[in-house]
């Protein structure tokens, strides 16, 4: 698998040259995660899955503007009418996409997802704060996971909505390259938060070092990765 890391910016002002755009992975020209830029569409993905609806990871332009590319997302949205729910993996030619409910939001229900090519298996997560335990078995061995990287704070910032009690938010850096080392040796780091941009070679640094034993990477606008 041939993977393009299009956009590491979260939902924030600040950028920084390399760290400009928002949420969007490639998959061999083939599959979209995520449509944080419209611009991305300009690459004519055949397949677009989108982790949840908030705006730096679903742009939708018109309906005419996403003609050609088949839209699964997690849940109904009147923006695009004729996009597919996905509820169980999905198999398209080569490829299983399988989704993994995650933990982010109170007002949109949140999605990774696994992309498999005959062996190969990468893991998608987007913003999130966890998985709960019953979805473990789903991510099994992963020989990358891409990963967010809104908080480089243990514990990110996370709270908890007073009528329901459900959580939302971000967990922290640490927090996810922890849990993600029990099911992969490589992490790469997207959705920078605004702490990155202060000092972006002080940060990478920081990010390379919450490794312990999984070489864990800052990535980029354009950052390219073979599997």
């Amino acid at each position: 698998m041939r993977l393009e890391v299009l956009g590491t910016r979260a939902n924030i002002r600040v950028s920084a040259p390399r760290h400009t755009r928002h949420a969007g992975v490639l998959v061999d020209e083939t599959i979209l995660i995520d449509l944080g830029e419209r611009r991305y569409l300009r690459r004519h993905p055949r397949h677009i899955f989108i982790t949840h609806l908030h705006p730096d990871h679903a742009v939708f332009p018109t309906a005419r503007g996403l003609r050609g590319s088949e839209i699964y997302l997690p849940e109904r949205s009147p923006t695009v009418p004729g996009a597919k729910v996905i509820r169980r993996p999905v198999r398209i030619g080569v490829y299983r996409v399988v989704p993994v409910p995650t933990v982010h939001a109170t007002n949109t229900r949140s999605l990774g997802y696994i992309i498999e090519r005959g062996r190969r298996r990468v893991f998608y997560s987007s913003d999130m704060i966890a998985i709960d335990r019953r979805y473990h078995a789903r991510l099994g061995r992963l020989d990358l996971v891409i990963t967010d990287g809104s908080f480089i704070r243990r514990g990110g910032l996370v709270r908890r909505d007073p009528v329901t009690g459900k959580r939302f938010g971000h967990a922290g850096l640490p927090d996810l390259v922890a849990f993600f080392r029990r099911f992969t040796s490589r992490i790469v780091v997207t959705h920078l938060g605004s702490w990155f941009y202060a000092d972006v070679s002080d940060s990478r640094r920081r990010i390379a070092a919450l490794g312990d034993g999984a070489t864990v990477t800052a990535a980029w606008d354009g950052m390219i990765i073979e599997l």
